[in-house]
């Protein structure tokens, strides 16, 4: 978690990950994996990691389009461009949040899907992902109120000491993932 700050970490944060949704898919007694084999949870990690940043790229390309000439315009001298600056930064968030929400819901599926069929076009078989989230809604949305739930006890680790962060990052993590394997392990129709 450390090196997640330098990114290179993260590949191997998601490979972890990827490994410990296969073992929970499988009914593995014990899925936590062990830190044995670098080299697949770095490039399992890399391709998850730009699954991810393909889906989060359309968000990222709007808040550098738009938010970030706004705040330029809320800094300037005039009222009028102060004025528009502001207005477009708040007509954007309305966009850029009903997006971050509905990708927020696909990717866990899009992940677990790359995930199970270790392959990265797995991730953008669209209609096959819709299925399986309509398929088994109850379940993922469950998953996916875990998820949030875990998110939120996150910060409670920067108050041990700013320390404890990195172990409920990693913890927060490691229960959002085993909550969606649970729930293509549950499915009425995996693939």
């Amino acid at each position: 978690m450390i090196a997640s700050v330098f990114i290179i970490g993260a590949f191997f944060v998601y490979g972890y990950m990827a490994r410990l949704a296969r073992n929970v898919i499988a009914g593995v007694q014990h899925p936590l994996p062990e830190w044995d084999d670098l080299g697949e949870f770095f490039s399992e990690g890399l391709r998850l990691f730009c699954v991810a940043l393909i889906y989060t790229l359309p968000i990222i390309c709007l808040v550098f389009v738009f938010i970030v000439p706004s705040i330029i315009a809320q800094n300037a001298d005039s009222e009028a461009l102060r004025n528009i600056g502001g207005g477009m930064a708040a007509c954007v968030w309305c966009l850029i949040f009903p997006l971050g929400l509905a990708m927020a819901i696909w990717l866990p599926a899009a992940l677990l899907f790359t995930t199970v069929e270790q392959r990265f076009g797995a991730a953008f078989e669209f209609a096959q992902i819709a299925a399986f989230i309509k398929a088994n809604v109850g379940n993922y949305l469950l998953a996916f109120v875990v998820w949030l739930v875990v998110r939120m006890v996150v910060p409670f680790g920067f108050i041990l000491l700013c320390v404890g962060i990195l172990f409920t990052s990693f913890w927060s993590l490691v229960v959002a993932t085993y909550a969606f394997a649970q729930t293509w392990r549950l499915a009425k129709h995996p693939r």
